[in-house]
């Protein structure tokens, strides 16, 4: 496969952010697909359940990864697995991109960058992140936003174009 974009789906993630991510991705002619710890069905905020192109283990090399935001992110990196998950890919990854409370996953993974986009609440400045007020913010490879569409104007800046959502 060529390297495509990953979404990888915690527990209780975003649907909208997953699905904005994998519809971008088609708007961009990448290939996309989701990834999880099992293969078996993830609960999405919403109530609905998705069922993942991969599981860790049989995942592709991603050329970018999309952490949409979730119910507790944090705990979610404490679990070995997801951590080793990220470790394998983190090198290749020539871009990840974090929906609206997923900084506190790549903080807890000790990945977040000193600088963020984020929304308010998240408690980073009391643990020296600093929240620039902007929509999205790159630095380095990590490109921070405050979620939902502003993921779809930070995936356009990485790519070079703007993503429109109609046709």
């Amino acid at each position: 496969m060529e390297k495509a974009l990953a979404v990888l789906l915690l527990p209780e993630f975003s649907e909208l952010e997953a699905a904005l991510a994998l519809e971008a991705a088609r708007r961009l002619g990448l290939p996309a697909y989701t990834v999880a710890k099992g293969r078996k069905g993830t609960l999405a905020l919403a109530g609905s359940v998705w069922t993942p192109t991969y599981a860790f283990p049989a995942a592709p090399q991603p050329r970018a990864l999309v952490i949409p935001g979730a119910r507790r992110p944090r705990e979610r990196a404490r679990d070995p697995a997801y951590l080793a998950f990220l470790e394998e890919v983190w090198e290749g990854l020539e871009a990840v991109f974090v929906g609206f409370n997923a900084h506190l996953f790549l903080e807890e993974a000790g990945r977040l960058p000193e600088a963020v986009a984020a929304p308010s609440g998240l408690g980073l400045e009391a643990r020296g992140h600093r929240v620039v007020a902007s929509p999205w913010h790159r630095e380095g490879r990590v490109y921070t936003t405050r979620g939902g569409l502003y993921l779809l104007e930070a995936l356009g800046a990485w790519m070079g174009r703007p993503i429109l959502l109609v046709d």
